[in-house]
């Protein structure tokens, strides 16, 4: 696993203080398998960005009042097309078979809740014609 494309790598205190999440929670979701193993052990384990960034998925995925089981659903899935491997996606379902994928790093994935909103409608008006 690629800590970090700088080479920046974190304790579990520098990623706790960046993500807003505490020490505590994050070997929780460690040992829930949310959360990569860091690379080492103990207080010599570091993390990188993808940890950063995984935290910050599932601290959103909380507030939109997921539980842990969907969140790891989620965290599992990634669009077929997605070759990268280190990239987060969030999903929404707009209709039964139509899927709109967002990058978990996008600038505008803030706003993408009103793009659900209004892809939801006309679909739901297409099917009433």
């Amino acid at each position: 696993m690629a800590l970090d494309t700088h080479g920046e790598t974190l304790s579990i205190h520098e990623l706790a203080e960046r993500s807003g999440v505490p020490p505590r929670r994050i070997r929780y979701y460690v040992a829930q398998g949310l959360l990569p193993p860091p690379r080492g052990r103990g207080p010599s384990a570091r993390y990188g960005s993808v940890h950063l960034e995984r935290l910050r998925l599932i601290k959103e995925l909380r507030e939109r009042r997921l539980g842990l089981d969907e969140i790891r659903e989620r965290l599992a899935q990634a669009p077929p097309e997605a070759s990268d491997g280190c990239s987060l996606w969030l999903q929404w379902e707009l209709a039964p078979g139509v899927l709109l994928w967002v990058r978990a790093d996008a600038p505008e994935r803030e706003r993408v809740a009103v793009l659900v909103d209004v892809g939801r409608k006309l679909l739901q008006r297409n099917e009433a014609s």
